[in-house]
């Protein structure tokens, strides 16, 4: 059977220096091209939804669609909560049987902010599931701001971690959720001293703009789980436009569609393949 435990792969890929990653479905054209993608290549990874996500496709039909993945999978399907915005839409997550939550609370102050993760931490240990709590930057799912952009501290992402007892952390140092136009400037040294000082896996929120050559080095210093949502938009939305530049805008859009889930797999399998989590599965 597989084993779908969050924290279990996570923390694999942390002692193991790979990184799990975290690809954002919001229909089902993008659930094929990701599931297709980790059984090609082996790997396990989350599937993850947003609040916008849910919005948009509804949760029941996500769960379903996880289910029917799951089935037609050899490798774990980890289905992931990303950038939830309140303790009772991570309730109806876990009770839907999600197996990783990120409560971000990091636009409160630091002290509502701790109280926020403790309960969601309280309520999900309870049931397997692992979190994910973020400290520094203020940016909402899919990139939008909501504040300050401000990078995490080494001393505030030691305290958080025990003030919280979260399981793996997202921390903020230069990348920029949701943009691939502008590439950021990520800061290596800061990542090495809050890997020195937190125990625990390192979350990367914007994993699609940061540079290829750069992911090695965030892996290897504490980097376990890295989330990616503008490329497969990207994928998608390129493909659309490529497509109907060059053909009847008459055809049959599950052709369209089809076109599109294979470039995103494609996009997918060479993330897997960049993180290093590929043939994980036996």
């Amino acid at each position: 059977m597989q084993n779908h435990t969050a924290t279990y792969w996570i923390n694999k890929a942390y002692r193991e220096k790979w990184a799990i990653g975290m690809f954002n479905a919001h229909h089902l054209e993008s659930f094929h091209a990701i599931s297709k993608a980790a059984n090609n290549t082996k790997s396990p990874l989350m599937i993850s939804t947003t609040m916008g996500g849910i919005e948009h496709v509804g949760l029941n039909y996500f769960v379903k669609m996880a289910e029917a993945a799951r089935q037609n999978s050899k490798v774990p399907l980890i289905l992931h909560l990303d950038h939830g915005a309140h303790y009772e839409i991570i309730h109806e997550c876990i009770d839907a049987g999600f197996n990783s939550v990120m409560i971000d609370a990091s636009f409160e102050s630091y002290d509502e902010n701790v109280s926020i993760v403790r309960k969601v931490v309280e309520f999900a240990h309870k049931h397997n599931v692992g979190v994910e709590a973020q400290i520094g930057e203020t940016l909402a799912e899919e990139g939008e701001i909501e504040g300050k952009e401000r990078k995490t501290t080494v001393q505030e992402a030691s305290q958080f971690v025990k003030d919280t007892g979260v399981d793996y952390l997202a921390i903020s140092i230069g990348s920029k959720p949701g943009q691939m136009e502008v590439l950021p400037t990520i800061d290596i040294s800061l990542l090495i001293e809050i890997s020195k000082t937190v125990n625990i896996p390192l979350v990367l929120h914007g994993g699609s703009g940061v540079p290829l050559n750069m992911y090695s080095k965030l892996v290897s210093n504490g980097i376990s789980k890295i989330n990616i949502d503008a490329a497969i938009k990207n994928a998608f939305r390129e493909s659309f436009v490529k497509f109907y530049r060059e053909n009847n805008p008459e055809i049959d859009t599950r052709v369209t569609l089809s076109k599109a889930r294979e470039n995103a797999q494609l996009v997918v399998e060479k993330y897997l393949n960049i993180f290093g989590s590929t043939n994980r599965v036996d």
